[in-house]
């Protein structure tokens, strides 16, 4: 047909239940989606007590219960109208939301794709409640019922006019999961209100109104979590107004592979916003490793006007005015309490797996005879054997000409002949093996590559190589930072082959590279002369992975795999990253007593002993708790 020739109009008007089932693809994707919208609706409302009520996964029913200001009939006869709403009035209401809800889209797109229902009584003298229902988009009249103060709305039947919606949901217990996830979610951004879910008439969750975050965290995710949570507190001004900071974050050992327990709440709004994701992750860098998403429960206050919540459908992302201002203030506060935490590996942890191998009835344990056999069973003598010598079958007698006595068997040894050490714990005993955390010796090196030492609450295991690559990352940046690094001369230049593409890049970038304390210079169309490295770099041409070749290499790949220059802050850190690597003890060097000690003072000065440069944790900490558990004491 001729557009030309066309008369008859084709362009037209929807109608309104289309219009609202249209919407409620954008805003009901889900039974989570109702619960989500009708929780908020009842937190505007004032609520101080919500129940939540599910079946089948809230397909079949989600029942919201409140406790709010409720609704008068002339406030019900538009509580289905579509873009009807108490949050706004003018168009200058848009610029400072305080509200969860404020579009008057929600109840409109649930009632075109459900049979619900919404009873409210007001508060004031009459003891009437008012009814009304919409069934699919047919809204009914306003009826008086009975009910207690507050609202209570039911949604049945989601989707069962729109089949293909349906076809789409999932098996009940994965949209049960969603709809607990947006309650816990909820739960944990208003303190102040009481949460019951129950799914089938059975309590699924519940918290009560006294609770603080704390407690929500510790009823939700368990004590464990809960106990290992740093608290975050940030006020811009004194008076305490402005932006404000507050919450937990958990060490990252507590990291999992998705976000679920990343949880941002901007003005009591959950959020997945990408900035405040960044903001975390920046501040847990160096911290955990970047596969790994860290958790934390983080509650942000600023002025409505200084953010648009006006930009996502279903409100999960939202714009900030000063976003670059507030990026660098939160990163600066959230790196500060992560560094608080405890980041060493607890010893619980390697525990837990070894008990969850082992059977129940701990077979592999040795059994006493009266135990196997059970009555009076005699145990005979042990059979004396030629290398027994004259302390009997397994003693071990002292050699006069054996070599001198290690520090530890030294330090047990004076712990055993004292008298007054007799009432004490092993932990209390001993003058150089003291239970304290100064880091006084003696040490145990395993393996030339696990250090070993005392804590008051037991002992941890300390990775030789991760620790001392932390401490010569941190001088590196350090001296980066500060304009200060020098360069140790070579004596000979050392002459280094690269491809003619590797040495044209090199050529390009001398003079950064020397910024990072390398000096070389191209030799030829496929050679480098390097003529100094960074001072702080042990012996990297006898003992380091790949001498100098390889510190020139790493700058290569750095260079070609960023496309920036060697000055970009993120080419820095991963080629200071790869010189510590090189530098650093390895395992299978051996250290003296005084070594370890000044490697492991040096790195608690300049704070960073927790983690090596690629976020692996440096040490695992076990406790008496997890010694007693590991021997089946407790």
């Amino acid at each position: 047909m001729n557009p030309a020739s066309r008369t008859e109009a084709v362009i037209t008007a929807l109608p309104q239940n289309v219009v609202n089932q249209i919407a409620a693809g954008e805003v009901i994707e889900r039974p989570a989606s109702v619960v989500k919208e009708l929780v908020e609706n009842a937190i505007d409302a004032g609520a101080t007590r919500i129940r939540i009520d599910l079946e089948e996964g809230g397909i079949r029913l989600v029942r919201v219960i409140d406790d709010g200001c409720g609704m008068p009939p002339a406030d019900l006869e538009l509580v289905f109208a579509a873009h009807a709403t108490s949050k706004l009035f003018t168009p200058e209401d848009l610029d400072h939301i305080a509200s969860l809800g404020f579009r008057g889209e929600a109840m409109a797109s649930i009632g075109s794709v459900a049979r619900c229902r919404v009873v409210s009584r007001p508060p004031g003298d009459s003891n009437l409640a008012y009814a009304v229902e919409d069934l699919g988009g047919a809204i009914g009249e306003v009826v008086e019922s009975g009910a207690a103060l507050g609202t209570t709305i039911e949604v049945r039947d989601l989707f069962y006019n729109t089949p293909a919606r349906r076809r789409f949901l999932k098996r009940v217990s994965t949209e049960l999961s969603r709809c607990l996830d947006v309650i816990q979610r909820l739960a944990l951004a208003h303190e102040g209100i009481g949460f019951v879910a129950t799914h089938d008439g059975r309590r699924l969750y519940d918290v009560d109104r006294e609770m603080d975050l704390l407690g929500r965290v510790r009823r939700t995710f368990g004590a464990e979590l809960a106990e290992s949570l740093v608290p975050v507190e940030y006020v811009e001004n004194e008076d305490g107004t402005g932006l404000r900071l507050t919450g937990f974050v958990a060490p990252p050992r507590f990291s999992r592979r998705d976000t679920s327990r990343l949880m941002w709440f901007l003005n009591g709004r959950f959020l997945r916003d990408k900035l405040l994701h960044r903001v975390l992750k920046e501040g847990y860098r160096g911290f955990l490793e970047h596969t790994r998403q860290p958790v934390a429960f983080l509650c942000l206050s600023m002025d409505p006007a200084l953010v648009d919540v006006n930009v996502h459908p279903t409100k999960s992302e939202v714009r900030f005015r000063e976003g670059r201002r507030l990026f660098g203030t939160l990163v600066k506060v959230l790196r500060a309490a992560v560094a608080n935490t405890d980041i060493a590996t607890p010893g619980a942890q390697l525990v837990d797996r070894v008990l969850k191998r082992e059977n129940p009835d701990q077979a592999w344990l040795p059994v006493s005879p009266t135990r196997q056999f059970g009555g009076n069973i005699t145990t005979p003598e042990p059979t004396a054997y030629p290398w027994d010598g004259e302390g009997g079958a397994g003693s071990i007698q002292e050699n006069p000409n054996q070599e001198e006595q290690s520090p530890f068997a030294q330090a047990f040894a004076k712990a055993a002949s004292d008298p007054e050490q007799a009432s004490v714990t092993p932990l209390e005993q001993s003058g150089n093996w003291a239970a304290s955390d100064e880091l006084r010796g003696p040490y145990l090196q395993v393996d030339k590559t696990y250090l070993v030492r005392v804590i008051p609450s037991g002992f941890e295991v300390i990775d030789q190589h991760a620790l001392h690559e932390r401490l010569t990352y941190e001088l590196l940046l350090l001296d980066m930072r500060a304009g200060k690094m020098q360069t140790q001369g070579l004596l000979v230049p050392e002459i280094l082959e690269f491809s003619r593409s590797e040495v044209k890049l090199i050529g390009q970038h001398v003079e950064s590279i020397r910024s990072l304390g390398v000096d070389l210079a191209v030799f030829g169309p496929t050679t480098i002369a390097v003529h100094g490295i960074p001072a702080r770099m042990r012996r990297p041409g006898v003992r380091a992975i790949g001498g100098i070749e390889g510190i020139v290499e790493d700058l290569v790949h750095a260079i070609e795999e960023t496309g920036k220059p060697p000055t970009a802050e993120d080419v820095v850190e991963e080629v200071l990253h790869r010189m510590a690597c090189r530098s650093s003890v390895m395992a299978g060097d051996t250290l003296s007593q005084d070594e370890i000690h000044s490697l492991l003072s040096r790195a608690r000065e300049l704070g960073c002993d927790q983690t090596c440069p690629h976020s692996r944790p440096t040490r695992v900490r076990f406790t008496v708790d997890d010694l007693e558990r590991a021997f089946h004491r407790k």
